[in-house]
């Protein structure tokens, strides 16, 4: 029989550029991000997300004593019960999985784009995580098309990237999104074929060097090209909470990861340099019986 669990949704907002790291390539870009292997699509790790969630509540909760329960054993946090035990811990994370992608606009500095299988598999998760709400999925009816989801500008053309030229047709109104994601404006939902452009070709590219103090030059050997989500991108997060033994409800352990872990957080590499800034908002969801 299927444990009832209690779920919610966490929405990510970069504040500054993320590097999710996948590791080195011999491609163009030296350390690009780490990207779905179906679709090709940017996403977080759950491992990584979890990882900045574990780091975060380390840091900023007043009290721990509950971490290796609610997170699992980890030889890091030494002094709290179960660190050096085999606890599974009580939460399980998804991924952090693309909702809206910022590009350069003629109409606005930029605006964010989506497509009919990005809002899909959005719809899916809300499902999944037992919200109710039901969110529309326009049509677009030529591959050139666009709609307007949640705000209002004449139709006609408007220029994506200095180069793509889309039809904007109509404007839908999605209030799930207006509600629960409220940092999302200037919403294009564009064709499957354009967003997957987009999210190939116009992710940030990062020149790094390394200066030789001696020389106070560029070090030979040290150029790299480092590829980074950008600014206002927007993400989202399935999370499942579980009773831990007889001794923490599944409820206290979502309230307590919600109150301790809120409004910022870091994700990925870079962090000295001020990378993976991201604004966190909670949208509650499922109550099970645990």
């Amino acid at each position: 029989m299927h444990k009832k669990e209690i779920t919610s949704m966490a929405s990510l907002y970069a504040i500054s550029p993320v590097h999710a790291g996948s590791g080195m390539s011999t491609g163009a870009v030296d350390l690009p991000i780490q990207r779905e292997r179906h679709t090709n699509w940017p996403h977080i790790q759950a491992s990584a997300v979890k990882g900045a969630m574990r780091a975060h509540f380390r840091n900023y909760a007043r009290e721990k004593d509950s971490i290796n329960k609610i997170f699992g054993s980890d030889n890091q946090d030494r002094g709290y019960e179960g660190h050096d035990g085999e606890i599974p811990g009580s939460i399980s994370v998804s991924d952090a999985k693309l909702l809206a992608f910022p590009v350069r606009s003629n109409i606005a500095p930029f605006v964010m784009v989506t497509s009919p299988a990005v809002l899909k598999r959005f719809q899916n998760d809300l499902l999944m995580a037992g919200f109710s709400d039901e969110i529309t999925l326009p049509i677009l009816e030529n591959e050139n098309d666009a709609v307007m989801l949640n705000w209002q500008k004449t139709h006609g053309k408007i220029l994506l990237e200095d180069a793509v030229v889309v039809d904007v047709t109509v404007t839908v109104d999605i209030p799930f999104l207006t509600q629960h994601f409220k940092d999302i404006e200037h919403l294009l939902l564009v064709s499957d074929t354009l967003f997957d452009h987009i999210v190939t070709n116009c992710t940030q590219i990062q020149t790094q060097i390394k200066i030789d103090h001696e020389t106070g030059t560029a070090q030979a050997g040290a150029l790299r090209y480092e590829e980074m989500l950008p600014s206002d991108t927007a993400l989202y997060v399935v999370m499942h909470y579980s009773r831990h033994s007889n001794d923490i409800q599944a409820s206290m352990i979502r309230e307590f990861i919600e109150t301790n872990i809120k409004d910022f957080m870091q994700v990925g590499g870079d962090e000295t340099l001020g990378r993976g800034i991201c604004k966190l908002d909670w949208i509650p969801g499922k109550d099970g019986d645990v």
